[in-house]
């Protein structure tokens, strides 16, 4: 258990970090799922558990001054109470949005309490003479962040692993059975809002010819309808 909860804190304390070498990404459900796999010792389970829950935060982002629920807290923490818990991707789905909202609450306390009060330190520095330290405030409320949702993770894997048991067994089967049968709609609600964000002229090609490889099951006939798809509209595109 306590091996379990220090592997929680380093994958929740590198996910946060996410941002501080650019967008890398290595916050997302998809990436934590693999490295909570590795700390329980079920790579593949934590893989899927992962990727489902991808698809489900896919479509959420900040617009303007929204905060999405947040996806990495909720990563982390369903995939691992479900891993620990021995139950599989339906009960993950069933906690995630819960516990993302929590992140989500804990990041408002950011945003509106803890950062504007760091700003106002940063501008009373600054009219002092003490420019350097204002500067350094942006580091200091960057490192808050990581350093409150590292232990707001790591804390309610610690506490929350006996609750979590007894909230899922209050839970209807007909809605399990419910979140199970979402999960097989879930990739392709994903692909879906892949195609609409990327589709165009140029991309046409390539979504008709995966099309054709699939509905033919990559026969030798969908091989050759694969390459004159692509001829035809390669020269559509060249042409006119």
């Amino acid at each position: 258990m306590i091996l379990q909860i220090i592997g929680i804190f380093i994958i929740s304390l590198i996910a946060n970090m996410q941002d501080f070498l650019g967008s890398s990404f290595i916050g997302r459900p998809v990436v934590t799922g693999f490295l909570v796999g590795l700390v329980f010792g079920d790579v593949t389970q934590g893989l899927i558990i992962g990727a489902t829950l991808e698809l489900a935060f896919m479509g959420l982002m900040g617009v303007g001054a929204t905060v999405p629920p947040d996806e990495i807290i909720g990563g982390i923490l369903a995939t691992a109470l479900a891993l620990k818990n021995g139950y599989g991707v339906s009960v993950a789905l069933t906690l995630v949005l819960p516990i993302a909202t929590l992140g989500l609450l804990v990041k408002n306390l950011l945003y509106v309490v803890i950062f504007p009060a760091m700003a106002h330190r940063a501008d009373k520095l600054a009219s002092q003479g003490e420019v350097n330290k204002a500067a350094d405030m942006h580091l200091w409320a960057s490192i808050t962040r990581v350093v409150m949702m590292t232990i707001v993770t790591t804390a309610s894997f610690a506490l929350g692993s006996g609750l979590v048991s007894d909230f899922v067994k209050l839970i209807p089967k007909a809605l399990v059975d419910g979140i199970t049968i979402t999960t097989e709609i879930l990739p392709a609600v994903g692909f879906a809002m892949l195609i609409n964000m990327s589709f165009s002229k140029k991309s046409c090609s390539v979504f008709l010819s995966w099309v054709c490889m699939c509905c033919l099951s990559k026969t030798r006939y969908g091989c050759c309808l694969n390459h004159w798809c692509n001829c035809c509209w390669n020269h559509v595109l060249n042409y006119g």
